[in-house]
Protein backbone atom coordinates (compact mmCIF):
# COMPACT_ATOMS: atom_id res chain seq x y z
CA UNK A 1 0.00 0.00 0.00
CA UNK A 2 1.18 3.07 -0.53
CA UNK A 3 1.23 5.81 1.96
CA UNK A 4 1.67 9.90 1.55
CA UNK A 5 0.53 12.98 3.33
CA UNK A 6 -0.99 13.01 6.34
CA UNK A 7 -1.30 9.03 6.22
CA UNK A 8 2.36 8.47 7.37
CA UNK A 9 2.47 10.60 10.13
CA UNK A 10 1.23 9.68 13.24
CA UNK A 11 -2.54 11.82 13.60
CA UNK A 12 -4.37 11.98 16.87
CA UNK A 13 -7.94 14.04 17.13
CA UNK A 14 -8.78 14.70 20.77
CA UNK A 15 -12.23 15.78 22.66
CA UNK A 16 -11.99 17.23 26.19
CA UNK A 17 -14.88 18.08 28.03
CA UNK A 18 -14.60 20.51 30.72
CA UNK A 19 -17.92 21.28 33.17
CA UNK A 20 -16.16 24.48 34.01
CA UNK A 21 -13.27 26.44 32.66
CA UNK A 22 -9.72 24.33 34.12
CA UNK A 23 -12.12 22.04 35.96
CA UNK A 24 -11.58 18.52 35.84
CA UNK A 25 -12.05 17.01 32.07
CA UNK A 26 -13.25 13.64 29.98
CA UNK A 27 -11.83 12.82 26.90
CA UNK A 28 -11.41 10.59 24.24
CA UNK A 29 -8.68 10.17 21.53
CA UNK A 30 -9.57 8.37 17.99
CA UNK A 31 -7.37 8.05 14.80
CA UNK A 32 -10.35 9.46 12.09
CA UNK A 33 -11.24 12.93 12.31
CA UNK A 34 -14.90 11.97 11.63
CA UNK A 35 -15.52 10.07 14.48
CA UNK A 36 -14.19 12.46 17.20
CA UNK A 37 -15.90 15.59 15.12
CA UNK A 38 -19.00 12.53 15.68
CA UNK A 39 -17.85 12.69 19.43
CA UNK A 40 -17.72 16.46 19.98
CA UNK A 41 -21.04 17.03 18.70
CA UNK A 42 -22.36 14.14 20.72
CA UNK A 43 -20.89 15.88 24.13
CA UNK A 44 -22.12 19.02 22.85
CA UNK A 45 -26.08 17.65 22.79
CA UNK A 46 -25.74 15.75 25.85
CA UNK A 47 -23.56 18.30 27.98
CA UNK A 48 -23.80 21.56 26.56
CA UNK A 49 -24.74 24.01 28.61
CA UNK A 50 -23.14 27.08 30.94
CA UNK A 51 -20.29 26.41 32.31
CA UNK A 52 -19.18 23.81 29.78
CA UNK A 53 -16.03 24.03 27.54
CA UNK A 54 -15.69 21.42 24.52
CA UNK A 55 -12.47 21.25 22.79
CA UNK A 56 -11.51 19.01 19.77
CA UNK A 57 -7.59 19.19 18.43
CA UNK A 58 -5.99 17.62 16.05
CA UNK A 59 -2.09 16.26 16.99
CA UNK A 60 0.24 15.79 14.57
CA UNK A 61 3.65 14.06 15.20
CA UNK A 62 3.75 16.04 18.59
CA UNK A 63 2.55 19.36 17.44
CA UNK A 64 -1.36 19.96 18.43
CA UNK A 65 -3.69 22.33 16.71
CA UNK A 66 -7.14 23.27 18.10
CA UNK A 67 -9.66 22.67 15.40
CA UNK A 68 -13.18 23.28 17.05
CA UNK A 69 -14.09 24.80 20.77
CA UNK A 70 -17.64 25.37 22.37
CA UNK A 71 -18.63 27.29 25.21
CA UNK A 72 -22.16 28.20 25.72
CA UNK A 73 -21.36 32.08 26.35
CA UNK A 74 -19.43 31.73 23.28
CA UNK A 75 -20.90 28.82 21.25
CA UNK A 76 -19.13 27.20 18.40
CA UNK A 77 -15.56 28.41 17.08
CA UNK A 78 -14.34 26.86 14.20
CA UNK A 79 -10.98 27.19 13.87
CA UNK A 80 -10.00 24.14 11.11
CA UNK A 81 -12.60 22.07 9.37
CA UNK A 82 -13.01 18.53 9.78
Amino acid sequence: MDRTGLEAEDVEYEVVLRFRPGGPAIFGVWSKPEVADAKFLEWLGAHGQPGTVLTLTETISGQTRPMKTWTHEGGLQVARAV
